[in-house]
């Protein structure tokens, strides 16, 4: 079993530390990558194959991280994580990879967009970002659109 686990976990270290990442500021980082591998220990035995590994995985990690956040809000000024967020002028867009474009796109999301289209990008289907999010399929297919929407005024309409 710890072998198995330990294979999963390599399979999506990149998901977990971008959920870590994505919900911790950089000196909380480590506690909530943490966190998260010790929830995914602890619920690996009652996986019951209901859904694909990695529903189960972003639903638990998802699910750790809010809590985090919930366990932490109130040590945190919710003014200074908005100011943080800029949006990119052309001309540093121009200089980005794609991943980093990405990731300045993803900050400016909400937590629950920023989730749906990390699992979007990885593959994961609407019904099945559903059930991690606990929303309708619709309303994630809505999302969706809009996310990419929201990406092309933004960030692409600015290289024209």
């Amino acid at each position: 079993m710890q072998q198995e686990f330990e294979q999963v976990i390599a399979n999506n270290q990149g998901r977990i530390k971008y959920i870590a990442s994505r919900y911790s500021q950089p000196h909380e980082f480590e506690d909530l990558y943490q966190e998260i591998l010790m929830q995914l220990w602890r619920s690996f035995t009652t996986f019951k194959g209901h859904s694909s590994r990695e529903t189960w995985l972003y639903q638990v990690a998802l699910n750790t991280a809010s809590s985090f956040v919930t366990k932490t809000i109130k040590h945190r000024e919710l003014q200074q994580v908005l100011a943080e967020i800029v949006k990119p002028d052309s001309a540093a867009v121009q200089e980005n990879c794609q991943a980093e474009i990405l990731n300045k796109f993803m900050h400016t999301l909400s937590d629950i967009d920023s989730s749906i289209l990390m699992m979007y990008l990885d593959g994961l289907s609407s019904e099945q970002i559903a059930t991690v999010v606990g929303i309708s399929d619709n309303a994630v297919r809505l999302r969706i659109k809009r996310i990419k929407a929201t990406f092309e005024n933004e960030f692409i309409g600015e290289k024209s």
